[in-house]
């Protein structure tokens, strides 16, 4: 910078050079500019820094844009709520909205793309489920939806994803392109988590164990892992998986998420030919067929959901009433993992328990803390005064 420029013009020019942030970078180089005098010996200087700012404003630009196509529309940002979350995911035009007013017992309009999400709560035999109806998914590039990240942001959130596929449709192309859609976006549905623990290290090079459940030879799975950027790490495989798993086990940003698909429209002439194609796509995931408007498979999917996701519903007696709203729990819960649900009071001040189990042959048990609760379970606590 040329010294025998005013001494305010220099003091902006300092204020440029400390900025932190491209905005205020640009606000003290437009004052710089403002405060050189215009004659002949600064004008090669002004030709300079303008060229400077002209490349921090579409510096800014991109920023702005790059952050408006990644930033979450309030819209999306729906925590979860009530015993778990459900997410519905499918193309336009597959009967998505209308099975979500359906279980919801909502009334959406629909017929129109869906542009937003839509919540609301789908009551199953004292379960209470939280339904979202995502917008649609156009193909299986995810960039090429609007609010797509947001979509899948919710779906990678979700307990269980719901995939849509409308039997009135090409079924082939829906279910691929939506299980290449999430495979893109590192979701797995259509396996469990394979046998294996990764840990990154900051050196100590590539360790592995157990290379002979692999397809692979201890050197080529050490190229396999070097080729994915990783140096130092500890592979440990404890059963039989394929390149598929060692790649999901390797990427951190894959999770696996538990899935059922929804065949709407069931009640078109042909839906069981069309269900038994799904069914050689789906392999391992369960489906249910189901009609809005016929009002089938309600009932399927709440079963469904809770065997999916390993839940039981417990049911509290109080003054002789039995409550209208089950406590959902994981199977395997005892009476204090009911109890911490009521209140943690109730544990603090935990005297006994009585189950009634009505399958049982002792229909009535006087149980502590520690007892193992089943689907269907009665329960009152008795605590301390």
């Amino acid at each position: 910078m040329p010294t025998n420029l005013p001494a305010e013009a220099q003091a902006a020019w300092q204020k440029y050079l400390s900025a932190k942030s491209l905005e205020d970078k640009i606000k003290a180089l437009e004052e710089y500019i403002s405060l050189i005098p215009k004659h002949k010996g600064t004008e090669k200087l002004l030709m300079q820094v303008k060229k400077t700012l002209t490349k921090l404003k579409l510096e800014l630009s991109k920023k702005r844009e790059i952050r408006k196509k990644t930033a979450i529309h309030p819209a999306f940002s729906i925590p979860k709520n009530e015993d778990a979350q459900l997410t519905l995911l499918g193309l336009p035009g597959t009967g998505k909205t209308a099975l979500f007013n359906y279980l919801t017992n909502n009334n959406v309009p629909f017929g129109k793309t869906t542009l937003l999400p839509n919540v609301g709560i789908f009551r199953f035999q004292g379960a209470v489920f939280q339904v979202i109806d995502l917008p649609p998914v156009f193909s299986e590039n995810i960039d090429e939806t609007p609010n797509g990240r947001s979509i899948l942001s919710l779906v990678r959130n979700s307990d269980l994803i719901l995939l849509i596929i409308d039997l009135s449709q090409d079924i082939d192309w829906q279910f691929n392109t939506l299980i290449n859609l999430l495979k893109k976006s590192r979701i797995i549905i259509d396996r469990s988590p394979p046998p294996i623990k990764f840990i990154r290290l900051s050196r100590g090079g590539i360790q592995i164990h157990g290379a002979n459940y692999t397809p692979f030879s201890l050197d080529e799975l050490k190229d396999l892992i070097k080729s994915l950027g990783i140096l130092n790490c500890i592979l440990e495989i404890n059963g039989n998986v394929d390149e598929e798993d060692i790649l999901n086990a390797l990427d951190k940003r894959t999770v696996f998420k538990k899935s059922i698909i929804i065949a709407t429209k069931a009640d078109i002439q042909d839906a069981h030919e069309k269900l038994r194609s799904l069914a050689k796509l789906a392999k391992n995931l369960r489906i249910i067929s189901s009609s809005a408007l016929a009002k089938i498979g309600k009932m399927e999917l709440g079963q469904a959901v809770l065997s999916e996701l390993n839940l039981i519903r417990v049911w509290t007696r109080k003054n002789g009433k039995i409550a209208e709203r089950a406590l959902v729990l994981p199977k395997g819960a005892t009476v204090r993992d009911a109890a911490e649900k009521i209140h943690t009071d109730f544990v603090r001040k935990f005297k006994y328990a009585i189950v009634e189990r009505p399958g049982s042959k002792i229909k009535r048990l006087r149980v502590g803390l520690n007892f193992e609760l089943e689907e269907g379970d009665i329960l009152m606590i008795h605590v301390s005064d």
